[in-house]
């Protein structure tokens, strides 16, 4: 009975995080990313918004960002960039991964898994 309630949490968990992605990398130019992201200065202008988490086991749903040092180790690729009209995506970052939730339900399809730009 236990197995199968761990194999159940473990088949929902990977549910829910695996068709949208949660570890990013940041490029160096915004022709290495897939995305490109944009801080918005006010929280109801944004598409997400997202919280940074450090630990992968955080990495529950969508809007909780997790930086990756190289990257292979990403599920998406992005860029910040300084003009919000060259963005895809416009953030709001938040302090607590309760409040992450997106906006904009029609930019889920940028995060998807294997968003990463051709080499």
């Amino acid at each position: 009975m236990v197995l199968v309630r761990l194999l159940i949490a473990m088949v929902l968990t990977l549910w829910f995080t695996s068709g949208y992605a949660q570890k990013i990398f940041q490029a160096q130019s915004a022709d290495e990313a897939s995305v490109k992201v944009y801080p918005v200065e006010e929280p109801d202008n944004a598409d997400l918004w997202v919280c940074f988490v450090w630990d992968e086991a955080e990495i529950t749903r969508t809007g909780l960002w997790m930086d990756m040092r190289f990257d292979h180790e990403a599920d998406v690729i992005i860029f910040f960039v300084d003009d919000e009209s060259q963005a895809d995506l416009k953030i709001w970052l938040v302090d607590t991964p309760d409040e992450s939730k997106w906006l904009d339900q029609s930019k889920k399809n940028l995060l998807s898994i294997n968003k990463k730009p051709p080499k």
